[in-house]
């Protein structure tokens, strides 16, 4: 990463390279990232900033998930590290954004455990819960988490009824988290069939204490799989 580049080019560069990384950041839709992100490609070539234009070239297509805060932040940092070298620097993309999950489950305590069970791996974060299947896809329209974990047995509408609508919406990958879908038994062969990427029994009890030690590995293991993460 050798060779001067323009100082007056550079210094020309910083401002509208910051408020594109900015948009990118606040995008709300794939479209408008993809916009910030050409813009950010023809300003990189036009000022020859080599590492920029490798890193923007690597994202197209799209990886998923996308963490466009995080990105943003990487590319305006290498952006002013480079404005202050006065040459090219090799870039250090951010490392995977964490996978976004749904835990449904209508008791408060196998969500809290659920959550603490998810915790022990870094590859996931919890970004939303709901206590029943109506609020369920509701939470799934909010927050389009890349994975949901799926209790059957709730009010409104059951594990079941949300799989039917999730099937027709689509969007992210399904785990079965129930004691009432026991493998290989009716429900559980039903949620594979509408979709579920697993179905992972609960320990004895709903709240079992013991998710954690007794469970708490199967569901991550299962989480992983159904998101294509390495076990």
């Amino acid at each position: 990463m050798s060779g001067a580049l323009d100082p007056e080019l550079l210094a020309l560069l910083l401002p509208e390279w910051e408020a594109a990384t900015a948009s990118l950041a606040a995008a709300p839709e794939e479209r408008d990232r993809r916009r910030a992100l050409d813009a950010l490609r023809g300003m990189s070539a036009g000022a020859g900033i080599a590492s920029l234009t490798a890193a923007l070239r690597a994202l197209d297509p799209l990886p998923k998930p996308f963490d466009a805060p995080a990105t943003a932040a990487a590319l305006a940092a290498h952006a002013r590290a480079v404005a202050a070298a006065g040459h090219d620097l090799p870039f250090a993309s951010p490392g995977p954004a964490p996978v976004r999950i749904l835990v449904v489950d209508d008791s408060a305590m196998m969500r809290r455990l659920l959550r603490e069970a998810l915790s022990a791996d870094p590859a996931f974060t919890v970004v939303a819960e709901a206590a029943d299947g109506g609020e369920a896809l509701t939470r799934l329209a909010e927050h389009a988490p890349d994975l949901t974990l799926l209790d059957i047995e709730m009010p409104v509408l059951d594990g079941l009824a949300v799989l039917r609508e999730w099937a027709l919406r689509g969007g992210g990958a399904m785990v079965v988290v129930s004691s009432a879908a026991v493998p290989g038994g009716e429900v559980a062969v039903e949620a594979r069939r509408l979709g579920a990427s697993a179905v992972v029994g609960k320990p004895s009890g709903a709240f079992s204490p013991d998710l954690g030690e007794r469970q708490g590995e199967a569901i991550r293991r299962a989480a992983r799989r159904a998101v294509g993460l390495a076990p």
